[in-house]
């Protein structure tokens, strides 16, 4: 698994799952607010792409090679 190269600022909690390299844990806090998501650009409640632990090759639909 590689990380992408160009990672996106705000990612929703949909796109993080997918594409992140871990899932957001219950325990801890996050800080959450309602932006453009920059993977599937909906406004939906966000994150910072590293509660994901950034994002893997393929999230901007880019070919992985």
């Amino acid at each position: 698994m590689h990380l992408a190269d160009e990672q996106p600022e705000n990612v929703c909690i949909s796109c993080g799952e997918k594409w992140g390299t871990h899932h957001l844990k219950n325990t801890e806090s996050h800080r959450i607010w309602i932006d453009q998501c920059d993977v599937c650009l909906k406004l939906r409640p966000v994150a910072d792409v590293s509660e994901y632990g950034f994002l893997r090759e393929g999230w901007d639909g880019e070919e992985v090679v």
